[in-house]
């Protein structure tokens, strides 16, 4: 047999049969890296870092080559959720208060204070360009530009735990009522009962949300299309963190050594090719640029970076 090109021609076409395809292509853990101590909230922050708030109020800022730095910033004290605003810098929940973090000199933090926050949970951008967070029965927003300003609203009963913003309205996984809150920002309210425990929601598309149900037993994860809720069984898993990412929610379980793939629709199914240190403790779960996730490994103090999340 002859092929064009002479040898050369016949080298490039042994390895189109070796290289795997872009449809063959896996997600893959590129990076696992140590931290200064336990993990929480991670999220992407300016260009291709990411971002986790620490048990010891530090924070990491990791690159996407592995390359940790650690933040010390005076006004952080036991911070829970974390996100990236609007306005460039990166915004912090703690007991009380919020805390603006500038991410070209972290350690120049200024925290603001807003009562309402009892219960520090997640934060994120949402409608209005305002950011939103939950606490206890409240639903809390504020312009970055006068986060002492802030908005609250009571919700009846409402444990609250994750938020997520999606189509213009909140989306609050309610861990004590067993629901999930819909909130429109005029004040409409719709409830989702999902029975179980739910503890943190991602946004979808064409109007759908996905949310992880570690109370449930067994284990869930659910999805909302509609006004219709779907959970599916996910034993022994713990699913905690989710995240949409190329067209998929992406769940991280602290008692499993992989990640969950929950599509659109169809069945959750364990994500191939990656497969954590046992005993990590997979905890919360970030997207970041080109088809990469930076999961929080609670136990094992460190972050783990996946890459090649393709659809």
């Amino acid at each position: 047999m002859r092929f064009p090109g002479g040898l050369a021609g016949c080298l490039f076409v042994a390895l189109a049969f070796l290289l795997p395809s872009a449809a063959d292509a896996r997600p893959r853990i590129a990076e696992i890296v140590d931290v200064n101590d336990r993990p929480g909230q991670i999220t992407r922050g300016p260009g291709k870092t990411f971002w986790a708030v620490l048990d010891n109020s530090e924070l990491a800022r990791i690159r996407p080559n592995g390359a940790v730095a650690h933040f010390a910033p005076s006004e952080l004290n036991s911070p829970t959720g974390i996100t990236l605003g609007l306005d460039g810098n990166l915004w912090a929940t703690q007991n009380a208060e919020v805390v603006r973090i500038p991410p070209n000199d972290p350690e120049s933090a200024e925290a603001f204070p807003v009562a309402a926050i009892a219960d520090a949970r997640r934060i994120t951008r949402g409608p209005q360009e305002r950011l939103w967070t939950a606490s206890g029965d409240k639903l809390i927003s504020f312009a970055p530009n006068n986060p002492a300003g802030y908005d609250e609203q009571t919700i009846p009963g409402m444990s609250a735990r994750g938020i997520a913003a999606a189509d213009g309205k909140l989306w609050i996984a309610d861990f004590g009522e067993q629901r999930i809150v819909r909130v429109n920002p005029d004040g409409g309210v719709k409830s989702f009962e999902t029975g179980g425990g739910p503890q943190e929601v991602a946004r979808g598309s064409r109007r759908r949300v996905a949310f992880t149900n570690q109370g449930a037993n067994p284990h869930k994860v659910g999805r909302i299309d509609g006004n219709k809720v779907k959970q599916n069984k996910v034993p022994d898993t713990d699913p905690f963190g989710i995240t949409l990412a190329a067209g998929n929610w992406w769940i991280a379980n602290f008692t499993s050594r992989r990640l969950t793939v929950l599509p659109p629709k169809g069945k959750p199914r364990p994500a191939k090719g990656v497969r954590f240190p046992a005993d990590a403790g997979a905890r919360w779960i970030a997207v970041g640029a080109k088809g990469t996730l930076g999961v929080s490994l609670e136990t094992a103090e460190q972050i783990a970076l996946i890459k090649g999340v393709k659809r």
